[in-house]
């Protein structure tokens, strides 16, 4: 395990005062600023005299260590977690990172609903002249337009700098082994879906590498945590932020995944130096599959043979009989140089290299390998042209075919697929060849705030059996009050078919004033000519509305139009008829989106509605909602307080589930009650433990409608009403209520059902609503009713549905700080039909007595008394009754030490029938004497210990029962 030799590098830096942590970035403000607060007084004055010394390191561990182990009668169950982060400075200028983080999970091995932390290692170590980083990195290189390289890998970095007066440099290099694969994919959007949007083309479950994503939505690349989330177990897509794809939507994304049989080792390289005049970049990678490590992990001798014979054919399956993955190899090498001079004049140029080979074993098969050139030029690269109001630019690139310029994309996408057909109605599919680009611009100032822009472009293959030309006359207002652009643009290109655009597009928007309008439009008109067929294509996508702004508010409010319209010009026409008869509609629909935003000392809310409504030939009219409610009001100073939530739309998402991990027999808190078919949680003998809720992947992706619907409110009405003598003064009234529902046949849902009865006619879903009473008298005399409900179905193949209706009333009375009696009555009514139909009531009345005694001691006697009885599908009757009586003993120091000793005697009376698991608290028919103990102890605010006994024993057990619990925390 790394963790130990790890774990010992660490403290060896210690002992030379380096320090760690696991901040990204580093500030040593934040060092300076709590070495000062924490330093005693008489001190303060030494600390500012010495903060110039740089001997004198500032050092701080963070972290922790648990370790539990359960014993029970089936085994021992071991579960450990390392987290330590070192930060601080050595001296004035060198600062010290590190993390150590072992929580007994690998990479990738994640399947709950949020990826959890992995094992992570790292020691970094940078001044201003240096750097260091070994274990766990990221190697980001986005300084080339051709193209980039960004990996999350296991190694060494290292980073030198230099700063002088004039001239800085910088290079960086890292070494890196891994097992990660790349990844990319270009879709459309689906009207009314926010979320759920799968990263695997098969909609399969994978494991991203966190933070490893890029996303970008109609070329336009989006934030991460401001525009969108990945769940990165599972690799699930959500917008946020007001952005709701559609079906004229394209979404691509690149990102990297965990894949065992992967085994690749990384070499990174780059360079920059950095000039008054010139920037210089250089930046190379190689990237292979570790065919040595696969040969004694996943890959054996006979599947290396098929390799080494592989002459680029359809591989045979291997002796696993799955796909065989041939080892790959890619390298590139780029050099960049801008140079500008008077601020105005600059220019771009880029060359990259790039070689791949596709199946490193086989001496007869290779892979691509080609050059790439990029250059632009201008006369002047500033916004508002203030030195000459004319600059001339010139712009081009040359990639040849090996070049793969789709594989590790720059910041320059202009070989992207969507700007392709958006711009140039190109198919990136069928680019073949070299890929050859130019343009010329001409940008003139017409006067205050107002620009032009006269462009031509030209984008070819070799032999010219492809080519697209692009001719834009554009127009630009800015000012501080308000933005607006109109274009007009003429398209030519050639492909499989020959195709003509017109287009004009404009879009205006005002930045100040309370009320902000808003406009934009697209207009396209094209000809398409394939082998003789011609035909007219009419586009248009509109958007208006305005924005209301205040300091604590806002309201947005649009619509938006798209239509498409087909027409054959070859086509005959009927007698009679027009050429405008002759058009059809393909796609007209309408989009309106509202949002809002509120934040006042006592309410605010978030608000986002989407409808649109669509009319396509195929499908005929179509309607999709999308909305998000969230608002909160009151506080306890109100005496009334709640919140609202609500939501609904579209997701290819599957139902959340629990996941029970299975442990060593009776070392677990979760046990399976085959006669229901659920899991008991909070049992001493169980199988598993409880991991968290992931997604049921058992079933595939399928587009579903989901809605939800919550709301809470607490009311004091003493508070509220200014109340201080008499019984309201003493109440507080309480209530929630929730509603999901998720359907997958096909219908939308745009609200919950309401009551239970709407729950047949969905797929899955859970009502549930609970209510409070609460009295509390000054005196120390209190009482509390409290009914609730739980109707529930799930997606299951045995038809699950589950009613559950509880009565709960308690009282109590305080009689003084030491003493206290408590009575608890439960009445609850549960409805099952899963495995078999079962219904049953249960009523239980329970009573304690707390006595506080001298020096931390409590006496606590406890008595329970329970009934149950129900029947099944068949009319059989069950039925049983318990009897607990229970002696507590506890003791509390200063909250350094809480412990107790109980011990309880349970008898169980089964009348007839088999019993559910919890309807009787899983205790057998006959006598149970439990005994349980437990400490915990804090040692120091470093560390913490804990322990933890259990024994059951008499008739109603198959035999003694032990579990021991212990646990160990250290923090540093």
């Amino acid at each position: 395990m790394r963790s130990i030799p790890c774990l010992g590098l660490l403290l060896a830096s210690l002992a030379f005062a380096l320090d760690v942590d696991s901040l990204p970035v580093w500030d040593p403000s934040i060092l300076e600023k709590n070495a000062l607060e924490n330093a005693p007084e008489t001190a303060n004055t030494v600390a500012t005299a010495d903060a110039s010394d740089s001997s004198h390191a500032e050092i701080e561990t963070h972290g922790y260590k648990t370790m539990q182990v359960t014993v029970g009668d089936g085994g021992t169950q071991v579960d450990q977690e390392l987290r330590l982060s070192i930060q601080g400075r050595l001296s004035d200028s060198v600062y010290i990172d590190a993390l150590l983080s072992d929580v007994d999970r690998k990479a990738g091995d994640q399947t709950t609903a949020t990826l959890q932390e992995v094992d992570q290692i790292y020691f970094r170590v940078e001044s201003p002249f240096a750097m260091l980083h070994l274990g766990d990195f990221t190697w980001d290189d986005n300084s080339m337009g051709l193209s980039s390289f960004s990996r999350s890998s296991l190694g060494a970095m290292a980073t030198l700098r230099y700063r002088g007066s004039s001239v800085n440099g910088e290079v960086s290099g890292a070494w890196g082994t891994d097992e990660v694969s790349r990844y990319s994919r270009s879709f459309s959007g689906v009207q009314g879906q926010r979320e759920g949007y799968y990263l695997d083309e098969s909609a399969g479950f994978i494991s991203v590498v966190p933070n490893s994503e890029k996303v970008w939505l109609n070329g336009v690349e989006l934030v991460r945590n401001r525009d969108y989330e990945v769940n990165y177990a599972g690799g699930l897509l959500n917008f946020k932020n007001g952005i709701i794809p559609g079906t004229d939507d394209v979404i691509s994304v690149e990102y990297d995944a965990y894949l065992n049989d992967d085994i690749y080792t990384m070499y990174a390289v780059r360079g920059s130096l950095r000039m008054e005049n010139l920037i210089f970049d250089v930046s190379g990678f190689h990237l292979e599959n570790d065919v040595d490590r696969m040969r004694k992990s996943t890959l054996d001798s006979a599947d290396y043979e098929l390799l080494k014979n592989d002459r680029g054919e359809n591989l045979a399956a291997g002796s696993s009989l799955q796909e065989l993955h041939r080892p790959k190899m890619s390298e590139r090498l780029g050099t960049r140089l801008r140079l500008q001079a008077q601020h105005r004049f600059y220019a771009d140029l880029e060359l990259g290299l790039n070689r791949m080979d596709s199946n490193t074993v086989s001496n007869h098969v290779g892979g691509p390998s080609g050059r790439a050139f990029r250059w632009f030029v201008t006369s002047d690269s500033s916004q508002n042209l203030q030195a000459f109001p004319v600059a001339l630019s010139v712009y081009g690139n040359y990639v040849q075919e090996g070049f793969a310029i789709s594989e590790f994309s720059g910041s320059d996408r202009g070989w992207d697929a969507y700007a392709l057909r958006n711009d140039w109605d190109l198919d990136s599919a069928l680019l073949k060849g070299d890929l050859r680009h130019d343009e010329l611009a001409l940008r003139f100032r017409l006067g205050k705030d107002w620009f032009g822009t006269a462009r031509w472009g030209y984008r070819r293959g070799d032999d010219e059996k492809w080519n697209s030309s692009r001719s834009q006359l554009s127009v630009v207002h800015r000012s501080l009050n308000a933005t607006s652009e109109f274009t007009a643009a003429y398209v030519s290109s050639t492909q499989e078919i020959e195709q003509k655009r017109y287009q004009g597009t404009f879009s205006s928007e005002f930045l100040r004033g309370f009320i902000r309008p808003f406009g934009s439009g697209d207009v396209r008109y094209s000809v398409v000519d394939s082998l003789g067929n011609k035909s007219e294509r009419g586009y248009a996508k509109t958007a208006v509305g305005a924005t209301l702004n205040d300091d604590l508010w806002n309201v947005k409010e649009s619509v938006g139009t798209l239509t498409v319209r087909k027409h054959n010009m070859t086509g005959a026409k009927g007698a009679g008829r027009s050429r405008d008869d002759d058009w059809r509609d393909s796609v007209n629909s309408v989009t309106w989106t509202q949002s809002a935003e509120a934040n006042f000392r006592k309410f605010n809310l978030s608000h986002l509605l989407q409808y649109s409504h669509a009319v396509t030939d195929s499908l005929g009219a179509s309607d999709s909602w999308v909305g998000d409610l969230n608002t909160n009001f009151g506080d306890d100073d109100m005496g009334v307080q709640g919140s609202v939530a609500y939501r609904f739309g579209m997701t290819s998402e599957q139902t959340y589930t629990a996941i029970y991990k299975a442990v060593a027999k009776g070392t677990g808190d979760v046990r399976y009650d085959s006669l229901t078919g659920s899991f008991i949680e909070g049992v001493d003998n169980g199988d598993f433990v409880y991991e968290g809720m992931g997604r049921n992947d058992s079933i595939g992706a399928v587009l579903s409608s989901n809605a939800t619907f919550e709301a809470t409110l607490e009311w004091n009405p003493g508070v509220s009403l200014g109340i201080t003598q008499g019984l309201l003064r003493d109440i507080t009234l309480s209530a929630s209520y929730r509603s999901e529902a998720e359907d997958t046949t096909g219908k939308k849902i745009y609200f919950p059902p309401v009551v239970p009865a709407g729950l047949k006619s969905v797929t899955a879903g859970t009502v549930s609503w609970e209510a409070s009473l609460a009295w509390e008298h000054p005196s120390g005399v209190m009482a509390q009713y409290n009914p609730s409900a739980v109707y529930e179905k799930k997606m299951s193949s045995i038809g699950y549905y589950q009613d559950i209706f509880d009565h709960k009333l308690s009282a109590g009375m305080k009689i003084n700080d030491d003493h206290y009696i408590g009575i608890e009555n439960t009445f609850e009514s549960v409805a099952l039909t899963a495995l078999q139909k079962l219904d049953w009531n249960i009523w239980e009345i329970s009573g304690r007595y707390t006595w506080k005694l001298p020096v931390g001691f409590s006496f606590e006697p406890r008595i329970r008394y329970r009934e149950g009885s129900g029947e099944d599908d068949m009319k059989s009757s069950f039925g049983a009754h318990l009897w607990e009586e229970e002696l507590r003993v506890g003791y509390e120091k200063d909250g350094f030490v809480d412990g107790h000793i109980s011990f309880a005697s349970i008898q169980m009376n089964k009348h007839d029938g088999d019993i559910p698991y919890q309807m009787m608290s899983g205790f057998g028919d006959g006598v149970t004497y439990r005994l349980e103990t437990g400490v915990s102890v804090e040692v120091n605010r470093f560390l913490s210990l804990s322990l933890r006994y259990i024994l059951r024993f008499g008739n109603a057990e198959e035999n003694v029962f032990q579990k021991l619990s212990s646990e160990a925390k250290a923090y540093f």
